[in-house]
């Protein structure tokens, strides 16, 4: 903030205002700055998915494709129910683009391991070669 000296008659040099121009400018870039980082911290969807718990866990696990089976086994693609037809397309089409990208692949623990296998087999045929589980840490 500048602050300008109005010489007076007497030439006291009192300060009669402020400039808040540059205080406005940088409370509105900060503000843009949190709108955008707003909308790419955004979760998905909650699912009603009940993960196995286990000691220690990947950080990392929100910088991928999240892919969802619940105990219903309707498969779900970053939190929007989707067909295995449409899920192995949409992921050959996203490894074209991004071909070392990793899937999450969060199961409800009451589901065969069949179906999270069989889960995992359509999205390897779809190109993706790095399958994550996602699981709940022990507190």
């Amino acid at each position: 903030m500048r602050l300008r000296k109005n010489k007076d008659k007497d030439g006291d040099g009192t300060i009669s205002d402020i400039n808040l121009t540059p205080m406005v400018d940088v409370m509105l870039a900060m503000l843009v700055i949190f709108i955008v980082t707003a909308n790419f911290t955004q979760e998905s969807k909650s699912l009603n998915i009940n993960l196995p718990q286990v000691a220690s866990a990947d950080p990392n696990i929100r910088e991928s494709t999240q892919v969802a089976l619940s105990k219903d086994g309707l498969v779900y693609l970053d939190g929007v129910e989707v067909t295995e037809a449409y899920l192995l397309e949409a992921l050959a089409n996203e490894v074209e683009y991004r071909p070392n990208m990793r899937v999450t692949l969060s199961a409800d623990e009451s589901i065969s391991y069949g179906a999270v296998s069989r889960l995992m087999g359509l999205m390897r045929q779809g190109g993706v070669t790095r399958i994550a589980l996602s699981v709940d840490r022990e507190i």
